[in-house]
């Protein structure tokens, strides 16, 4: 029997189900953060206002900064290409960022432009490019502003001050503040030749609002190749430029085209500019352009961005540099493009004790257009920690009829437990699993979703429920009920339960669901009938979206190994109007004959009867009958054959 929820008991539910603020990322370990807000143009350089700041720095009160600074395009018609700087509250997901982003610096005509936003590491003072629409000449300023948390942290304080000139068409650009807040890097064509690697020390009064820049100290650094004519024709022939400080401020790392594509080096500075050693950031680099360096809070890493995998065709990814062991991670969110790294200061911790710094970065992810998202290595760069899966059934005839579903029963060892982590979709008593799914799904098997239907009789919520709510008088509630009055939507969540270990013995166990159809037809696809097959179950963690990895068996069997087996999944969308997809696998290349019938058994329509090679496919169905008339709604029955091999699914067309 279905049971209606009490207000009490959905508004519970919806707190539980949805992203929690600061505890779980919308993809793992990742979080859109700028995706809801009132500005219509992509974002660009989002840099961490160190303080005020919030959280412990523990798995469960991260230490993050409260604001963020980074670039938008004008919101004015016809001056698009005029860049604003805007503050953003550093929220875990953009649908709980309070308030809207606050302006910084924005022309109200559009005509000056402010880009290349830098805090200083106390977050009192802001760094920041002033030029024109053509950029036919830029200058670097630094501005005071308030740090009340009374405040939107946007109220300037005292005058800006000039650091860098460029009035008379010099381009300065890209300025960053060494850790103590008394010198400022910055790359510019000032010299004439070249784009070249500039500092100057400044002193700046907080109290007094006020600053001086010291030009006596301002230099041009030479990177070691003064000397020989050879050596200042590469230095004024090639580019240098966005110099990150390590955090000791005795190394700058630095973007060049000195060797063709764009590579990041270090250089340790002198005071005149000359004598320098410079390093490249990696001995030896793949032939592609890096970009974007900033330094972890340690000094010991170094993040970027550059292309997915190392393959110059492939889209930008965030990657992560290990300096002195040369080893590098490439963390990735989709397939989209991620760039502009700025790290975290702060360090924090996982519940099994892994540091970790939070970066913000610009991200095309998830089809929300180009925003804002943090996130950190672990998920990405850490081994999975492992799990005890055993899946129901473990074989399958493909010859009779067989199940709808597939049961995973999941549970931890007591080292995973030991690490921090419970067996439950919940935060009790440790750190527990996403059980829901977003950009990515998590849990999947085989990188498949896990079930999101509830024809199955094993699948009910009542478990769900009662952990949630902690009303155990329920013994029976339908998932889709109670996901529909949370949400007044149909549920993307999936479907599974919960059982409890009251003995506080880290006995917890959830079973979760998969569609036969699904599983079945990765395992046709990949030619494995006949085999066992070990399928990879892969989860994350609510807060960090640390992975976790095990591995159920499934057999799929048939009497004829030598016949071709065909497996149809459910086509999409069911039901449909005015048509739908249909996918299926085969285990060897051959014919395949997909076909409509009615109710009555009369066929409809041949949709495809053509060569296949081993794999999944996909056909369509434009719900036409042969003579090309539109089938009338009802009931149809959609088969695929292919050497001796049958399935056949029910489609509904809706009209």
């Amino acid at each position: 029997m279905k049971r209606l929820l009490s207000v009490v008991a959905i508004l519970v539910i919806a707190a539980s189900l949805l992203p929690v603020k600061g505890q779980a990322g919308l993809r793992g370990a990742f979080d859109p953060i700028s995706n809801s807000d009132n500005l219509i143009r992509g974002k660009f350089s989002p840099t961490l206002r160190g303080v005020p700041f919030s959280g412990a720095g523990t798995a469960a009160s991260p230490k993050v900064e409260r604001w963020l600074a980074f670039c938008t395009l004008s919101q004015i018609l016809g001056s698009e290409s005029c860049g604003e700087i805007w503050l953003y509250r550093n929220a875990s997901q953009a649908f709980l960022t309070i308030g809207d982003p606050v302006p910084v610096l924005r022309d109200p005509n559009g005509v000056v432009s402010y880009i290349d936003p830098a805090w200083s590491k106390d977050g009192k003072w802001l760094a920041y490019v002033q030029t024109n629409n053509s950029v036919s000449q830029s200058s670097i300023y630094v501005q005071q502003y308030d740090t009340s948390t009374a405040t939107d942290g946007n109220v300037p304080l005292g005058a800006p001050i000039l650091v860098a000139d460029g009035s008379g068409g010099s381009k300065h650009r890209h300025p960053a503040f060494n850790g103590a807040g008394t010198q400022i890097a910055y790359d510019s064509d000032a010299f004439g030749p070249s784009i070249d690697l500039w500092t100057v020390d400044i002193s700046l009064d907080p109290v007094a609002h006020t600053g001086t820049v010291n030009q006596a100290s301002r230099t041009r650094h030479q990177l070691g190749l003064e000397g020989t004519q050879e050596g200042l024709n590469i230095l004024n022939g090639k580019a240098e430029f966005k110099p990150a400080y390590s955090p000791d401020g005795t190394k700058i790392a630095y973007v060049t085209n000195r060797y063709g594509p764009f590579q990041i080096q270090i250089l340790a500075q002198t005071v005149s500019g000359l004598g320098e050693v410079v390093t490249p950031a990696e001995s030896n680099p793949a032939i592609i352009t890096h970009d974007n360096p900033c330094y972890s809070s340690d000094g010991a890493s170094l993040y970027y961005d550059a292309a997915s995998g190392e393959d110059p065709a492939n889209p930008q990814d965030i990657w992560k540099l290990d300096l002195a062991s040369g080893q590098k991670c490439n963390i990735f969110i989709d397939a989209t493009g991620d760039v502009d790294p700025n790290v975290s200061q702060y360090v924090n911790t996982t519940s099994d004790g892994i540091a970790f710094n939070f970066f913000v970065f610009i991200s095309q992810a998830a089809g929300f257009g180009v925003q804002i998202w943090r996130g950190e290595y672990v998920q990405n760069c850490i081994p999975a920690l492992p799990v005890a899966v055993s899946i129901t059934p473990s074989q399958v005839d493909l010859d009779h009829a067989h199940g709808t579903y597939y049961q995973a029963a999941v549970t931890y060892p007591q080292a995973t437990f030991a690490a921090g982590y419970v067996c439950r979709p919940l935060n009790i008593g440790g750190e527990g699993i996403r059980m829901r799914e977003s950009i990515i799904a998590s849990p999947t098997l085989l990188g498949l979703r896990m079930a999101n239907t509830s024809t199955d009789p094993k699948d009910d919520c009542t478990s769900m429920y009662q952990e949630i709510t902690g009303d155990f008088s329920t013994t029976s509630i339908d998932c889709e009920t109670m996901y529909l009055e949370v949400t007044g939507t149909a549920s993307t969540y999936g479907w599974w339960t919960f059982v409890e270990d009251t003995t506080g013995a880290a006995g917890d166990l959830m079973n979760v669901y998969w569609g036969q159809k699904t599983i079945n037809a990765r395992i046709v696809a990949l030619g494995l009938v006949g085999k066992y097959v070990p399928l990879t179950y892969r989860a994350y963690s609510n807060r960090i979206g640390r992975q976790f990895i095990g591995f159920g068996y499934i057999k799929l069997s048939k009497k004829n190994l030598a016949s071709s087996s065909v497996v149809l999944q459910q086509n999409f969308p069911n039901p449909f109007n005015p048509a739908t997809k249909v996918n299926f696998a085969v285990d060897k290349a051959g014919n395949v004959d997909v076909r409509v019938f009615n109710t009555r058994g009369e066929l409809v329509r041949t949709i495809v009867n053509q060569w296949y090679p081993q794999g999944e496919h996909t056909v369509s169905w434009d719900g036409k009958t042969l003579s090309g008339g539109h089938a009338p709604s009802g009931i149809y029955y959609i088969r695929a054959t292919s050497a001796g091999g049958t399935d056949v699914i029910k489609a509904v067309l809706a009209k």
